[in-house]
């Protein structure tokens, strides 16, 4: 288990890119223990005054837009890192406004980092920027990161790989770390999670199910996938051990177990039949295109494709290991979403605005 990370990073002013999101609030429940002097967090809103949100100075600015450069600008000037883990995955019908938030958005912070001459970048990239390859073996951060070429996100976050690589050569006194983690989970996320992938119907359909109708519905998959999931808090905690160390270069995330389709599907409480990937993926696109999922078949492209992630180079040169197992993750985001634990959380919000005020 790892060593406590609080008062690693005194006197330093961390700046946060999406820092109201799924792993920017769990890394700031991390700094407010870090010793740092000042947390400044960047987000489309302003969130509510509760924990972890109180004693960070907020800055709004939508990354996608031009208007956002003298914002970063201000936000930047002083800091000592620029931690970017900003990243839309909305709305999944609009792949270019996507890429101007994402990519776009990612060139604006490196090019305000340069002018500001912030010291250290740290980008959340994923495992999404991993080329499709077996899953009888786990990949070391120098695997090809090619992407899944079919999926939105994967195109999205190699080119924004892409864009921080340049940055890296054009400043070299910068140090630059890549933090590359497998599927991100928390239960205070679960409800805006939940509608990102399901969708509000679907959401809705599953939490009508008594609990034990929903155990005995089969769950179509195929039998070559193999899955990973890492806790935010744990993702959080690399992080600051990154800062901490201020080390370079790019880190995989991952909890164990690894889960096959089997144990996936005992996890949730339910039992699987095979399916191929390809009823699957026709399935979903007729779902994606008749507006009854939110989901673009990519993703489905990208959970067969990429393989599972080693770790061992967190665990090494961070002294990094996972708190929370894998499984147990899955196992407490499902109750939670079950429970509609999340829903009030600014969490994740679509640009679009908050359904409801926060707070």
């Amino acid at each position: 288990m790892s060593e406590p990370t609080s008062g690693l990073l005194p006197g330093l002013t961390v700046a946060v890119t999406g820092a109201t999101g799924n792993v920017g609030t769990a890394l700031l429940r991390a700094l407010a223990d870090s010793g740092v002097a000042e947390v400044r967090g960047l987000a489309r809103r302003q969130p509510p005054e509760t924990a972890p949100y109180t004693g960070v100075r907020w800055f709004a600015a939508d990354l996608g837009e031009p208007a956002s450069e003298p914002v970063l600008s201000e936000f930047l000037t002083g800091a000592d890192v620029v931690v970017h883990l900003a990243w839309a995955l909305r709305p999944g019908r609009e792949p270019e406004r996507l890429r101007r938030v994402n990519v776009g958005g990612t060139q604006r912070v490196l090019d305000a980092a340069a002018a500001a001459g912030v010291p250290h970048v740290l980008h959340m990239s994923s495992l999404g920027v991993y080329s499709a390859g077996p899953h009888d073996r786990r990949i070391t951060e120098d695997w090809p990161t090619g992407g899944v070429p079919s999926s939105q996100y994967s195109r999205d976050k190699v080119a924004a790989e892409h864009r921080v690589r340049d940055f890296v050569l054009a400043h070299p006194e910068a140090t630059v770390s890549v933090t590359r983690p497998t599927l991100v989970l928390q239960p205070e996320a679960a409800s805006e999670i939940g509608r990102y992938f399901l969708g509000e119907v679907l959401l809705a359909a599953a939490r009508l199910l008594p609990g034990a109708v929903a155990r005995r519905l089969p769950l179509p998959l195929p039998g070559n996938l193999s899955i990973s999931f890492v806790h935010a808090d744990d993702v959080a905690d690399a992080i600051v051990r990154i800062l901490d160390r201020r080390t370079p270069g790019p880190f995989n995330l991952s909890s164990e177990p690894a889960l096959s389709a089997d144990a996936l599907a005992r996890v949730l409480g339910t039992f699987r039949v095979p399916a191929p990937a390809f009823v699957l993926r026709a399935a979903l696109q007729v779902a994606f295109r008749a507006h009854l999922v939110p989901t673009e078949p990519g993703w489905l492209d990208l959970g067969l494709g990429v393989p599972l992630l080693e770790s061992a180079r967190a665990r090494t040169v961070l002294d990094w290991a996972p708190v929370h197992r894998g499984d147990d993750v899955l196992r407490e985001f499902v109750a939670a979403l079950g429970r509609g634990e999340g829903s009030e959380s600014p969490l994740l919000q679509p640009a679009g605005g908050p359904r409801r005020p926060p707070g």
